[in-house]
């Protein structure tokens, strides 16, 4: 399993795999599938990109994205990072790929200046919230909700640099 930076020529890769992760987990994201899909090329382009950020995949050894995970700037909170629309496709759990995305990107915060990087997860979500304790992340107890359209809740945690 490789872990490394999405390519701008990539996106329709990238977006085949958010999109997939929208429709097999549809409540750890605070998108939908269907807003998802009407979003245009030029907006997947962007996202393969980054401009103020960065995005990584796990690649298989077939070449199919296996997992993703995007690292930019903490809403509200300048001097941190955040890890944003983290994945792990169901075939590729439990071989240390979520671990290995999230090492990619607190590598980058760290590369970056930040001294701090957090992340949203589902309050329901046990098993990603075992992943991010298990790498360090505490939880800050704040709670957002998921989206307009659930009475789902996210968890803040947050971890130093």
């Amino acid at each position: 399993m490789q872990i490394r930076r999405v390519r701008p020529d990539e996106w329709a890769a990238l977006r085949d795999i958010r999109l997939r992760a929208l429709k097999t987990d549809p409540d750890a994201f605070g998108v939908t599938f269907a807003t998802a899909l009407a979003d245009d090329e030029a907006t997947w382009r962007s996202r393969a990109v980054r401009p103020d950020g960065v995005a990584f995949v796990a690649v298989a050894a077939d070449g199919r994205f296996v997992g993703m995970a995007n690292g930019g700037p903490a809403h509200g909170h300048p001097d941190s990072a955040g890890v944003y629309g983290m994945w792990v496709a169901p075939e590729a759990r439990g071989q240390g790929v979520g671990r290995s995305l999230l090492d990619a990107v607190e590598g980058w915060a760290r590369e970056t200046g930040h001294g701090l990087i957090g992340l949203g997860v589902t309050t329901t979500n046990e098993a990603a919230i075992r992943l991010y304790s298990a790498a360090g992340y505490t939880d800050t107890g704040e709670r957002h909700p998921l989206r307009d359209d659930t009475d789902l809740e996210i968890a803040i945690m947050g971890k130093p640099l």
